[in-house]
């Protein structure tokens, strides 16, 4: 989570920069915003959001959401794919890390989304609304490639972040080993 603290830090203020568009206010909800609960969560383990990006994937990414902001549909991508991603995937990450590194939940609010109440159907009512967003089919078709491209980014990070602690990513059971399968659903 530290690592992508400038990522949301971007996503956040380029959402509320959009936010006079229809399309994009629908879904901005500060309830999502996960800035703040980074930087607390830090804080109760002792440090602070770092200065500099703890990759290079992580400056790249903060540019492909800096580059989305020009249209609703892209940024809207890069939103729909952290936020839900978080919402999903993330509670596996925090209980691993609550189970392998005893680190506790005052520490790991950031994958907290009580507060938006039942998320499956938070993330349901989401999509729903996507599907309601009266986009062109080219438009669609914008925010699904943007999609692919946020993706991408994550997995980048992500493979950064295993290299620069050292874990070996390649094994098929390793973070590399999903990375290369997800990866495999990507277009060239």
């Amino acid at each position: 989570m530290c690592a992508l603290a400038p990522v949301y830090a971007a996503l956040e203020a380029r959402v509320r920069d959009r936010n006079d568009d229809a399309s994009v206010s629908l879904f901005d909800h500060g309830r999502l915003d996960r800035t703040d609960r980074i930087a607390s969560d830090l804080a109760q383990c002792g440090r602070r959001v770092p200065r500099d990006p703890i990759v290079p994937a992580v400056s790249d990414y903060v540019r492909a959401i800096e580059s989305s902001a020009t249209s609703p549909q892209r940024l809207l991508a890069h939103h729909y794919t952290r936020y839900l991603g978080d919402m999903a995937g993330g509670q596996v990450i925090a209980s691993m890390l609550q189970r392998h590194y005893r680190v506790g939940p005052e520490a790991l609010t950031f994958y907290d989304f009580s507060d938006l109440g039942d998320t499956v159907h938070y993330r349901r009512r989401y999509k729903s609304l996507l599907d309601l967003v009266p986009w062109s089919p080219l438009e669609q078709a914008e925010f699904i490639a943007e999609c692919r491209v946020a993706f991408t980014c994550n997995a980048d990070v992500f493979g950064q972040l295993g290299e620069h602690v050292g874990a070996t990513l390649g094994g098929a059971h390793g973070a590399g080993g999903f990375l290369r399968r997800e990866r495999q659903h990507l277009p060239a």
